[in-house]
């Protein structure tokens, strides 16, 4: 099991004085994110019907997927209705994780038409097998406490903001509409 998700987001100074100890970063990032997350919110957690882990690997999505802190309730709330409702997520980032150049379009499009990749999202239901990155705690919170609203669709224009839609219709206008493909 990796600890990808856990590991908070922060800049860790380091003393190389005695040596490096890769053990004592990474338990100060593991520390890191009890303190700013799990403590604060754990009564909270509880009461979400969700796991640590479901909530976290949302949260990973929710980084790497929208990029406004603002609007990520929204997207949560969209992505915890899909698979509340059996539907596939449609997270492109999930797609790219496992990337070794996040921005490889080439490769990219071949996870996405790949059916056996366990984090390709256009295909598989439900969460991915383990989070995609390290959230913040905007997105942890936005995963917990995802906007009740009536859509099921998302997508970014060229300008990267968000565009909510109820249905495939409205979706598909959309990506005419903002030229997204």
């Amino acid at each position: 099991r990796s600890l990808e998700g856990y590991l908070y987001p922060e800049t860790y100074r380091v003393t190389l004085e005695g040596g490096f100890k890769p053990e004592a970063l990474i338990q100060r990032q593991l520390d890191t994110f009890v303190q700013r997350f799990y403590t604060p919110h754990k009564e909270e957690l509880a009461k979400t019907g969700r796991t640590l882990d479901e909530i976290v690997t949302m949260a990973s999505m929710l980084e790497r997927e929208e990029p406004v802190p603002a609007q990520r309730t929204v997207v949560s709330g969209i992505l915890w209705k899909r698979i509340d409702k059996g539907f596939a997520l449609g997270v492109d980032a999930t797609s790219r994780y496992q990337l070794p150049d996040w921005n490889d379009r080439t490769e990219f499009l071949k996870m996405l038409r790949d059916p056996n990749d366990p984090y390709n999202s256009r295909v598989k239901l439900g969460l991915p097998p383990s989070p995609i990155g390290a959230p913040t705690v905007d997105s942890l919170t936005a995963a917990m406490r995802p906007d009740k609203h009536e859509f099921l669709y998302y997508l970014h224009d060229a300008n990267k903001v968000l565009h909510p839609s109820r249905n495939a219709a409205e979706h598909e206008a959309l990506r005419t509409k903002y030229n997204v493909h």
